[in-house]
């Protein structure tokens, strides 16, 4: 199996608090009653990504055969999940359907450009996708250096316990270890000291992570191979 570049983080989290914001009354109180859940589900099936990310593992995989398979796959689960569940369940399971739509449709609408771009000038998912959130965070007034992308993540039982009900065969525990690999691996790649990216491209290199993952590391000016995607993700974005 080929493996996908993990994502990033910062574009899913920003368009879902705007999304937020132009959503119907009762929407919104279903989010506000259950925001983790919500802000968790803007990731949709990413977060697998960071189970054991250096090595291909069952949880992780299903992440990755997941972007392979229609989201009409999911929706139909999610669907009956939420039909047959008890009402005390329905609106915390709603607030993460509500999370999960906002990462569906930004990642239909770009991911197509960026394999474009990906087989034209041979650049890697991570970079176009973190040129972007980079461009994203400036323009919010945020240092993308030392920003803190996972702030939103709240890797407990009581989200874990619902989010596994989406994903076959993955247990709560299985959802807490993937989200707290989350929050860890993005604070890893935080680094502003060029010694900490050093130890990180090394260590990337050894595992045979090198090419998938390197991009994941914000760089310090903007990288103008990706001047033309960040252009195009702004208007697809949008």
């Amino acid at each position: 199996m080929e493996r996908m570049s993990m994502p990033s983080t910062y574009a899913h989290y920003r368009m879902g608090q705007e999304v937020y914001k132009s959503l119907p009354a009762l929407a919104r109180t279903t989010i506000n009653n259950h925001k983790e859940l919500y802000d968790i589900g803007l990731h949709g099936p990413d977060i697998l990504f960071y189970y054991q990310p250096l090595a291909v593992c069952t949880v992780n995989k299903l992440g990755y055969d997941m972007h392979e398979k229609s989201g009409l796959e999911f929706f139909k689960k999610a669907g009956k999940l939420f039909c047959e569940a008890d009402d005390d369940d329905k609106e915390a399971l709603l607030a993460y359907i509500y999370g999960y739509c906002c990462h569906f449709a930004l990642d239909v609408s770009c991911h197509g450009y960026i394999d474009e771009k990906i087989a034209k000038d041979g650049v890697s998912h991570t970079e176009i996708e973190v040129e972007f959130d980079r461009s994203l965070m400036l323009k919010d007034g945020y240092d993308p250096i030392t920003h803190s992308l996972t702030d939103h993540i709240k890797a407990n039982n009581a989200n874990a316990s619902y989010i596994c009900r989406f994903y076959d065969y993955l247990t709560r525990d299985d959802i807490v270890k993937a989200l707290e690999g989350m929050i860890s691996y993005n604070k890893l790649l935080v680094a502003p000291s060029r010694l900490k990216r050093m130890f990180i491209y090394a260590l990337l290199r050894v595992t045979g992570n090198y090419k998938e993952l390197h991009g994941l590391l914000v760089n310090y000016k903007e990288n103008p191979l990706c001047s033309d995607s960040t252009k195009r993700l702004y208007e697809l974005y949008d």
